[in-house]
């Protein structure tokens, strides 16, 4: 039961962060995404809400069914991981449409 609860937590963050950048991705395609602040203007509050939550259950979950570095180490690869890739990403894209006419 516990490797499932562990399982899910880490699927429940990855999504999360995936769902997050696409979706802010779309909604501002010719911008690119800041490292530290994340908070659009275009953005909805909702939308901050609901991935955040699934950011902050995951955490919580992973850092108290395992041990505490483990646990935080865990959700870093989960959460941030993916959530730096899929920015990195975006912002490539943004940038090579400004540089080809």
């Amino acid at each position: 039961m516990r490797i499932i609860t562990i399982a899910a937590a880490v699927i429940v963050g990855a999504f999360s962060s995936i769902t997050y950048v696409r979706y802010v991705s779309s909604r501002s395609p010719g911008r690119p995404l800041p490292l530290l602040s994340t908070r659009l203007a275009n953005f909805p509050l909702w939308a901050d809400v609901a991935f955040t939550t699934g950011w902050i259950v995951s955490s919580f979950v992973l850092v108290f069914t395992l041990p505490i570095w483990v646990g935080l180490a865990t959700c870093c690869g989960a959460t941030l991981l993916p959530f730096e890739v899929l920015r990195r990403r975006h912002n490539r894209q943004v940038r090579d449409r400004i540089l080809t006419p």
